[in-house]
């Protein structure tokens, strides 16, 4: 990142100010803070800096103030406004001075983030930058760097600069060659579980990627339309996705993990080349030989699987795979087995999850590492107790004494199934006090009004075409129902997801559901 990738934030609520040096710090940014406007101002003028961020209701000297004197000094410098009273007036007022746009309290970080990567976009950007998101791309640094984090079958990376490069192991391609990728947009936001990306294949249904992180959309690898076969052959090199700008991955790493491996070789030659193949699909190999190494590894408990080579143990794997299974009953273990080999069937009389004939040949790897690393799911509690009914909403006092309604529109959510349940369970998880409201939901200008009116915050959970992969989200804290909204707009956010093929949310995967459902929850916990 250049030295001058600068970012001055001048905002009186010291809270605001340790938030955005936060999200921005670990975005690579050079973040300077002022809670005075007018030691703000003299920070301003004193210093070049690639954006402000500026609050418009300050003692002393308020944001219109602010900018007209910085004008006189520094005429180009972007600066976006953050605010939580949006008035037409100040609006106008701070459009004619020059600002580039504005921001309401309160942000998200996706929010806040996507609105200066708008700025930056408009700018020249630094070399480095240019390279990442321009010709060359496919060989730049995410080829190079180690240790993958998983989220299920998709990768992250993280940059020197603070961003993640994104990709994903996809189990299921072995069969098929790729036809075409749904690249996600540049400065589109997403979200960790929810679509990224989408692979479609010959008489297949679309393959989904879910992205691994949260964050905003800088770079996107635009030769996977010409050579979508990088997915399978080089997922963790030159088949990557994405460059993402992370804005929680402090608290989203900690649902990632390590793809470890326990290879066991006999066979030098063939051990480094099963390790080498291994750590292209993002795995972290360590190779044993001989049985007392093996016990010895197995007192790791961070290894996830171990691999066995049939062919270099010969009769003794098997009672290898029965050391393992004492000593680590929770391993999942994997046999690589060939056509020449007599020891499938004592392999299977020990307790192995997959008996793989070269499974390097043809990418059955990817679907042995995808059910390997797989979690094993708890069982599912019963939750319903009679038939479901329809919710037009879900009420709750969040810890900030917020009162947060939700209100959706009719058909999206159901008390005992899908994501109403969902939704309802991970708050009482929360221990807040949950009202479910019954009934259809009245979404006219007239009742979101009033039902604004009536909390501190409302979101509007909406299915609505945006132009994305069914499951993505869209957060909007601008909404137009067609009305003049006045002071109430600065309450009410608009959550669009991409609706299934039936116009809903019902059909949706249980994974994608799942992580609508946690991040709808965060909204309303954290405002």
């Amino acid at each position: 990142m250049a030295d001058n990738h600068g970012l001055l934030v001048v905002d009186d609520e010291e809270v605001v100010c340790l938030a955005c040096k936060r999200i921005f710090t670990q975005q690579g940014f050079q973040v300077d803070v002022n809670t005075d406007a007018r030691q703000g101002l003299a920070r301003a003028t004193e210093k070049d800096y690639e954006v402000i961020l500026l609050d418009i209701k300050m003692p002393q000297m308020d944001g219109i103030q602010f900018l007209e004197q910085l004008r006189e000094k520094k005429p180009d410098v972007p600066v976006l406004i953050v605010t939580g009273y949006p008035s037409i007036p100040n609006a106008a007022a701070a459009m004619r001075l020059g600002a580039c746009d504005y921001v309401t309290k309160p942000f998200t970080p996706e929010e806040i983030t996507s609105a200066v990567q708008r700025v930056l976009a408009t700018r020249s950007l630094p070399a480095e930058a240019q390279v990442a998101g321009g010709e060359g791309a496919e060989t730049a640094g995410p080829i190079t760097l180690p240790e993958p984090l998983f989220w299920g079958d998709a990768w992250l990376r993280l940059e020197a600069d603070g961003s993640a490069c994104v990709g994903a192991v996809l189990p299921g391609l072995r069969a098929a060659t790729p036809g075409d990728v749904t690249l996600p947009r540049i400065g589109e936001v997403v979200y960790q579980g929810l679509p990224l990306a989408g692979v479609s294949a010959p008489d297949r249904p679309l393959r989904v990627v879910p992205s691994p992180v949260s964050g905003v959309v800088v770079a996107v690898n635009d030769h996977l339309h010409k050579r979508p076969k990088l997915l399978s052959t080089e997922p963790c090199g030159e088949g990557w996705i994405a460059c993402i700008c992370t804005t929680q991955f402090e608290s989203e790493a900690d649902r990632c993990y390590r793809r470890r491996v326990l290879l066991v070789n006999a066979n030098a030659s063939s051990a480094q080349e099963q390790t080498q193949k291994l750590v292209s699909l993002g795995c972290q190999v360590q190779c044993v030989a001989d049985r007392e190494s093996l016990v010895a590894e197995l007192k790791d408990v961070e290894h996830r699987i171990v691999v066995l080579d049939a062919a270099s143990l010969g009769a003794n794997g098997p009672d290898w795979v029965g050391w393992v299974n004492a000593q680590s009953p929770a391993m999942r273990v994997v046999v690589l087995g060939s056509p020449q080999d007599g020891w499938e069937t004592a392999y299977r009389k020990q307790k192995i999850l997959y008996y793989a004939v070269e499974p390097f040949a043809d990418h059955e790897i990817a679907d042995i590492l995808s059910a390997a690393f797989r979690p094993v799911e708890p069982a599912a509690a019963d939750r319903t107790k009679g038939p479901s009914e329809p919710i037009s909403g879900i009420s709750i006092t969040n810890r900030n004494g917020h009162k947060v309604q939700l209100l959706a529109a009719p058909g999206l959510l159901w008390r005992n199934e899908g994501l109403g349940s969902l939704i309802g369970h991970e708050l009482l998880h929360k221990m807040l006090p949950v009202v479910m409201v019954p009934g259809v939901a009245n979404l006219s200008p007239a009742n979101i009004l009033k039902t604004a009116a009536a909390n501190d915050r409302l979101m509007v959970l909406l299915a609505k075409d945006i132009g994305a992969i069914s499951g993505c989200l869209a957060r909007d804290t601008k909404p137009d129902f067609g009305v003049e909204m006045g002071n109430a707009a600065c309450q009410i956010t608009t959550l669009s997801v991409q609706p299934d093929a039936m116009g809903g949310l019902a059909s949706l995967d249980q994974t994608t559901t799942a992580a609508l459902a946690n991040h709808i929850v965060r909204e309303m916990t954290l405002c």
